[in-house]
């Protein structure tokens, strides 16, 4: 879907960085004008604002959208995924271990990172798997209970498919 996207504002580059905020942020398109976070009406203005881009070109965004079929219903569809426990990391304790892969289609990465972690009795609090049509650079981000010891970076990397290892602690 991300590459009908692309496509379909290849002439505006703007409208693509507001089509990719939406996607990015959870946040989905009611209608023309009609931009929101679950039930929370997000004002143009404000997304505007954010990208530093006018809010007609926002709304233009939003009209584009739904008058492609596939587009109004992938937009109306999209869902929060939920809040993200990395910025309080600190707060509660927790670890966070950042894993970039050499090629995101390769199965199974995700299975071999929690089940190496689960190995050294260190309980998984949330996994965030950022999809590769979305962010340049995606990755994969293992919130823990406990920070991880160092020695897990290399387990990690030995991972096939796994290109760096970042342990936050």
């Amino acid at each position: 879907m991300w590459r009908r996207i692309v496509e379909f504002f290849r002439d505006s580059p703007q409208r693509l960085r507001v089509a990719q905020a939406i996607v990015s942020h959870g946040f989905s398109v009611d209608g023309p004008g009609e931009i929101k976070c679950g039930n929370i009406r997000i004002p143009l203005q404000s997304l505007g604002n954010a990208l530093n881009i006018d809010r007609r070109t926002v709304r233009a965004t939003t009209e584009d959208i739904c008058t492609e079929d596939d587009l109004c219903k992938f937009f109306k569809e999209l869902k929060p995924a939920g809040p993200s426990l990395e910025g309080v990391r600190r707060v509660l304790g927790y670890g966070v271990v950042t894993i970039f892969v050499e090629s995101p289609e390769n199965p199974g990465i995700l299975s071999e990172v929690t089940s190496m972690i689960a190995g050294y009795g260190i309980p998984i609090r949330q996994v965030i798997a950022e999809d590769v049509a979305i962010y340049p650079e995606p990755c994969l981000k293992v919130i823990t209970q406990n920070p991880l010891p160092g020695r897990v970076i290399e387990t990690l990397a030995a991972i096939k498919g796994v290109r760096k290892v970042i342990i936050d602690k």
